[in-house]
């Protein structure tokens, strides 16, 4: 029996026989949780040595790409079988099980798997952003200032999901952002210096004239 992680629990168990081609390749104990799909390959006791249940198949229900299920008509002829096609280590897998009920297998199996791809992403999206949060407050660490933001922009995911989502944001380095904050510089005020006004005289009586005048207010001589 596989160990469960916390906030883990069982949905299905049967005994099932995993097959290759067209030949049982192991017998042992299919487990559905709300997080994986595994399967156990059953013990052997022999005369004068034993094997421990092994775990052979464990996949998170996120990692499922499809659930397919084989039904004869006529029993006798046909497996009753299970497919699972899944992604391990940026590889296309699928196993095959011989199981007693493949469509409620299927139906359960498509039920977590939506449940689980969400908890996913929000994950992988509050992962993202606290990973970013960091990163600014190294950046503002080192330039010394607080002049630093953040700048997201939504995007897709670049895998295209198949739930057609918006996927989390994509998030902008820290250092791109550092080098794009402006360099604060202070300010020296400047003062205005005006040059002073010359006063004029009139050239015929000699009176001085701070103002503008057309004609000289003291003799009545016309200013040039």
């Amino acid at each position: 029996m596989p160990v469960y992680e916390v906030g883990e629990h069982e949905i299905l168990k049967e005994g099932v026989t995993l097959v290759r081609g067209d030949e049982d390749f192991s017998t042992g104990t299919l487990y559905l949780s709300n997080k994986r799909l595994i399967y156990e390959r059953k013990g052997r006791r022999g005369f004068l040595r034993a094997t421990s249940p092994i775990t052979i198949i464990n996949v998170p229900l996120y990692d499922i790409t499809n659930v397919a299920t084989a039904v004869p008509r006529v029993k006798v002829l046909t497996r009753r079988t299970l497919t699972v096609e899944f992604v391990k280590d940026d590889k296309s897998d699928s196993v095959r099980f011989e199981v007693g009920s493949p469509k409620t297998w299927e139906s359960k199996i498509r039920q977590w798997i939506e449940d689980s791809k969400r908890l996913r992403a929000e994950e992988l999206r509050q992962k993202d952003e606290e990973t970013h949060r960091r990163k600014v407050e190294m950046a503002r660490a080192k330039a010394g200032t607080t002049n630093v933001g953040m700048v997201n922009i939504d995007m897709k995911s670049k895998s295209g999901q198949k739930s057609g989502e918006n996927f989390h944001q994509n998030i902008i380095e820290a250092d791109e952002v550092k080098a794009a904050v402006a360099q604060t510089t202070a300010i020296t005020p400047v003062e205005k210096s005006f040059p002073a006004t010359e006063s004029k005289k009139c050239r015929s009586c000699g009176e001085s004239l701070d103002g503008d005048y057309r004609f000289c207010p003291t003799c009545g001589a016309r200013i040039y």
